[in-house]
C-alpha cells in the first residue's frame, strides 16, 4: 500500500488523488496517483496555480492541450499602435475593445466596425444603435466578413519568472519525481515543510549550464526535463530541472544523503508530444550544487539567452505549421471543381500536379523560401 509522502497516510480508493508530476497546464504528462492524497493535495493548489501562473503564456502560444480545459488568454499589446489585444492560443491575437468608425460625408454615413468575434459585433453594434436609430443590426451582422489580419508589428507582454511560490512548486516537483522514482521519504522528509509553508531558504535556484541544451531547429524540440542525482559519496542529493527547455533550476533536496547511488531521467516533448530517451549529463560536485543555491547569482543573461532560443523555434514551429496550412488549401483548391466521380486519365492526373506543383511554387516564393529568378 502507498502512502502520501506528505502526511504519511495510507493512500486508499477512498483518499486517492492524480498528481501530475510535471504541471498539466504546463503540458506536463507524467501523474501518479500513489504519491499525495486528496487532503493534502488542496494545500498546495496555491504554489502549482502560482508557477502555472507565471509559464501559462508560454503553453498558449505553443497551444499546448490539456486534460481539462483550455489555455486562458492573456493580455498584450501592439507596439506600433499601443493597442490592448488578448494573447489566443498558438500565437494568434484578438481584439480586447472594438474599432469603431462612423463617418459622415453629407447625407452618407458610413460605418466601419472590427471586433474580435460575432457576440463582440452585436454588443458593439446594439450600442450604436441607440445614437444611430437607423442601423440595422440584423442587416450588418449578415453582410459582415469574417477574416483574419495580418499583424507585422511586435507585440509584448509580461513573461516572469520569481516568487517564493514558484520555487516552492519547483521544489514539490522534484520531490514527487524522486519518490516516483523509487526514492525513500526521509531523504527529502525535511523540505515537506518548505514545500506546505515556505520555512527554508537556500533550496532552489536557477541554473544554466553550459553545455546543456536541448534546442533542436530541425525537429523542433521543446522540452520538460527531470533528472535527480544521488551521491552518497559526497552525501548529495539534488535535482536538474527544465520547463520549455529554457527556465532551469537547480534543487537541493538533501546535503546529508546517506542512500543508495541513485540517478533517474525523464524527459518530454511538449510540442510533439512524447516522451524522449536522450539523456542529459549532468554531473555536479557538492559544492557545484551548495554554491549555486546559496549564492543565487544573477542568471539574467542566460535566462534571455535561453527565451531567444525558445521564441525562435516557436516562430519557426508557427512558419511551419502556417505554411502547411496554405499547402493543403492549395491542393483543396486544385480539386474541389472536379467532380467526385470522375476518373482520372494520366493526361488529368500530370496536368493537376502541375497545377499543384505552380501553387506551391507561388506560396514559396511569396514567403521568401527562395528568390525568383
Amino acid at each position: 500500500m502507498s502512502k502520501c509522502y506528505i502526511c504519511e497516510c495510507e493512500i486508499s480508493p477512498d483518499n486517492t488523488y492524480k498528481e501530475h508530476i510535471i504541471l498539466n497546464s504546463i503540458g506536463g504528462r507524467l501523474k501518479s496517483s500513489s504519491l499525495i492524497c486528496n487532503k493534502c493535495a488542496p494545500h498546495l493548489d496555491g504554489i502549482d496555480a502560482a508557477l502555472g501562473k507565471q509559464l501559462n503564456t508560454i503553453g498558449l502560444i505553443l497551444d499546448i492541450k490539456r486534460d481539462r480545459g483550455k489555455n486562458p488568454h492573456t493580455k498584450a499589446e501592439i507596439i506600433s499602435t499601443s493597442e490592448k489585444v488578448f494573447l489566443l492560443p498558438g500565437g494568434k491575437i484578438a481584439r480586447i475593445e472594438p474599432n469603431i468608425d462612423v463617418r459622415v460625408d453629407g447625407d452618407n454615413v458610413y460605418l466601419s466596425v472590427s471586433t474580435r468575434d460575432e457576440n463582440q459585433m452585436r454588443e458593439a453594434l446594439n450600442g450604436l444603435k441607440r445614437n444611430h436609430p437607423w442601423i440595422d443590426v440584423q442587416e450588418v451582422m449578415s453582410n459582415a466578413i469574417k477574416r483574419q489580419e495580418f499583424i507585422d508589428s511586435p507585440i509584448k507582454y509580461q513573461l516572469t519568472f520569481a516568487g517564493d511560490e514558484a520555487f516552492r512548486a519547483i521544489c514539490k516537483m522534484a520531490t514527487s519525481f524522486y519518490i516516483y522514482k523509487g526514492g525513500e521519504r526521509n531523504h527529502i522528509s525535511h523540505l515537506i515543510p518548505y514545500i506546505i509553508d515556505g520555512q527554508l531558504n537556500n533550496t532552489v535556484w536557477h541554473y544554466y549550464p553550459e553545455n546543456v541544451t536541448n534546442y533542436n531547429s530541425e525537429n523542433i524540440e521543446v522540452l520538460h526535463t527531470l533528472f535527480v542525482v544521488g551521491n552518497p559519496s559526497e552525501k548529495i542529493l539534488y535535482a536538474y530541472i527544465e520547463l520549455f527547455s529554457t527556465f532551469k533550476f537547480i534543487v537541493l533536496l538533501s546535503d546529508h544523503y546517506t542512500g543508495k547511488e541513485y540517478q533517474e531521467f525523464y524527459s518530454f516533448d511538449v510540442i510533439g508530444q512524447k516522451i524522449m530517451d536522450k539523456v542529459s549529463e549532468i554531473n555536479l560536485s557538492r559544492d557545484e550544487v551548495l554554491k549555486t543555491v546559496t549564492l543565487r547569482e544573477n542568471n539574467l543573461q542566460q535566462i534571455q539567452s535561453s527565451l531567444r532560443c525558445l521564441f525562435k523555434t516557436i516562430n519557426n514551429k508557427q512558419i511551419y505549421e502556417s505554411f502547411s496550412k496554405k499547402v493543403e488549401n492549395a491542393i483543396e483548391n486544385s480539386f474541389k471543381d472536379i467532380p467526385q466521380d470522375t476518373v482520372f486519365t494520366k493526361e488529368m492526373a500530370s496536368e493537376l500536379a502541375i497545377e499543384c506543383t505552380d501553387k506551391i511554387a507561388a506560396l514559396l516564393h511569396k514567403n521568401g523560401f527562395f528568390n525568383q529568378e
